[in-house]
């Protein structure tokens, strides 16, 4: 007998993959699965409780929903502040950003400073003064109006960010953490 590979036989040849748990059998001849296309569309689909077990042992699961690499001890650490306060990904890079939330390579633990939202309403009163002071000069000048409309949003553009900033990295994550009960 001679076993010879035809066009035919060849055509019917299919590559088939096998990821454990995430395939199944249909129709007993092929397996079927689902990959998703990025680590975003992972994130969405997931439970939240497996993405926890698995950001423990992957550490790049772990940079990518948390911002930073650690050891597996400290991975553990962050997991578990998250679930004792109910914290989101989002929150837990905020508090990081924030400085209310400590992360080294030998631990993790919360560290609510009041001086850091009294510092960022600070900055806002700065800000806010300095920009109403910036307004006032551009209203009262004799320049033409659509020069003093272009610096009205001119002083706007810079105004507004720069708060934002100052609230997202000051007095978001202390919010966060007196609404968590953490403070």
């Amino acid at each position: 007998m001679e076993q010879t590979t035809t066009d035919e036989q060849a055509s019917n040849l299919r590559a088939q993959l096998n990821l454990g748990e995430g395939c199944r059998i249909a129709g007993h001849d092929y397996h079927e699965t689902r990959i998703p296309d990025s680590v975003k569309m992972y994130l969405a689909t997931i439970p939240s409780s497996q993405l926890d077990e698995k950001a423990i042992d992957n550490e790049r699961l772990f940079a990518y929903r948390f911002g930073i690499d650690v050891p597996r001890h400290v991975r553990e650490q962050v997991i578990a502040i998250k679930h004792r306060y109910g914290f989101t990904d989002a929150e837990i890079r905020g508090l990081r950003r924030g400085g209310q939330l400590s992360v080294m390579r030998s631990e993790a633990r919360l560290k609510p400073d009041k001086l850091l939202p009294t510092v960022g309403w600070v900055y806002l009163a700065f800000t806010s003064l300095v920009g109403i002071l910036c307004l006032m000069i551009v209203t009262h000048s004799t320049a033409p109006a659509w020069k003093q409309g272009l610096g009205l949003a001119s002083i706007a553009a810079v105004w507004f960010p720069i708060n934002w900033v100052i609230g997202k990295v000051h007095i978001w994550p202390w919010r966060v953490l007196r609404l968590a009960g953490a403070r």
